[in-house]
């Protein structure tokens, strides 16, 4: 049966040491705001410790807090857990099969490369309203998880490390949230990861992943902002990408309603677009095959190029829309290019066709510049 514990320095609560010594499965503790080392050694097991402060600082627990290996599940509310060691600051082993729960916290990171909340083995992490600080949060190799974050952020400081690193066999769920980092999936990965509401910095999608990406936003600029490799499954919809949108290999991937300020495939990519807008630049190489339909090109004042494609790419384009911006089109090799263009800012485009290219345009004017 489970027990309400009150903990503090008050004269009916007992003191957070008592409480440490007399943990049973399926307590309750209440703490009061103020300050509580945990001592190394402590493991937590079917325990839920909610802080009674307004606000989660209000209620710290200095050090760092691990899971038993045997423990159905720890729920945190309403506090801060704070590691004073170079230590994960939430800790799950190999061998548990557990369930996670954070609601309304703060989980403060050692600032170095090392985790600040370490998952493993069988286990179900719930984020809700939380702040994770100074740190990453890793899904190791081990795990079989199931990560569900809601309204919830993770403030990554250490360069070249994923500010969530999903290297297992699971389900990953972001809604509402905020990742001041980049996403990481690993090369031995199996992970749907859906991406809804929510804004992050990079992502890095490689191994066997289904991602789904709803109204969320990617704000670095550069050219692998968005960087998709191996044989994965990606779906975008009503997305902006202030970067680059790069993908290799063999990914399949579907993009709808959204925006990309840089487009380049390589590999044996297959891409389809619908009601999107690319605004600067689109290069499709090696065996790609794209089918537009409803697109915008646009052209941007430092690529020679607004649409380029080499090798022996191939695309298909459906009522698109070209603005060339004074850019010209590419059509190299033994690509391919059979495209109607619906409305266009331009009276004409330069189009550079290879020998060997096979190059239809309908709908506007245009003059061919041999190779």
């Amino acid at each position: 049966m489970s027990r309400l514990v009150r903990v503090g320095a008050g004269g009916k609560e007992i003191s957070w040491h008592n409480a440490l010594k007399d943990l049973r499965a399926d307590d309750v503790l209440l703490l009061e705001p103020g300050f509580y080392e945990i001592p190394a050694g402590i493991f937590l097991a079917d325990i839920t410790i909610k802080g009674t402060g307004s606000l989660p600082e209000d209620t710290t627990i200095l050090g760092y807090v691990n899971v038993d290996a045997g423990s159905q599940f720890v729920n945190l509310e309403n506090l801060c857990v704070n590691t004073v060691n170079d230590a994960n600051s939430l800790f799950v082993p190999a061998e548990a099969n557990t369930f996670l729960s954070l609601r309304n916290c703060i989980i403060k990171g050692f600032g170095g490369d090392t985790a600040t909340i370490a998952a493993n083995g069988k286990v179900t992490l719930e984020m809700f309203s939380t702040v994770i600080m100074n740190g990453s949060v890793s899904l190791f190799a081990g795990s079989n998880f199931r990560l569900e974050m809601n309204d919830s952020t993770i403030k990554n400081v250490v360069q070249d490390i994923g500010a969530l690193a999903l290297e297992g066999k699971g389900t990953a769920v972001i809604n509402n949230s905020h990742i001041h980092g980049s996403i990481d999936t690993f090369k031995k990965a199996n992970v749907e990861l859906d991406i809804n509401n929510t804004v992050v910095f990079s992502l890095l999608i490689q191994g066997q992943v289904w991602l789904n990406m709803l109204n969320s936003k990617l704000l670095s600029q550069e050219d692998t902002g968005m960087f998709i490799t191996d044989e994965t499954w990606i779906n975008v919809i009503g997305s902006e990408f202030k970067g680059g949108f790069y993908c290799e290999k063999n990914p399949h991937i579907i993009i709808q309603n959204s925006r990309i300020n840089r487009l380049i495939a390589t590999g044996e990519a297959k891409i389809t677009l619908n009601n999107s807008a690319i605004v600067n630049h689109a290069d499709f190489q090696n065996k790609v095959e794209s089918n537009s339909r409803r697109v915008t090109f646009n052209g941007g004042n430092e690529y020679e190029y607004f649409l380029a494609l080499s090798d022996q790419a191939q695309f298909e384009g459906h009522d698109l829309i070209f603005n060339s911006n004074g850019a010209n089109l590419a059509v190299e090799n033994q690509a391919h290019l059979h495209a109607s263009v619906i409305a266009t800012s331009d009276d004409s485009i330069t189009v550079e066709c290879g020998q060997n290219a096979e190059f239809r345009l309908w709908g506007m004017k245009w003059t061919t510049k041999k190779n």
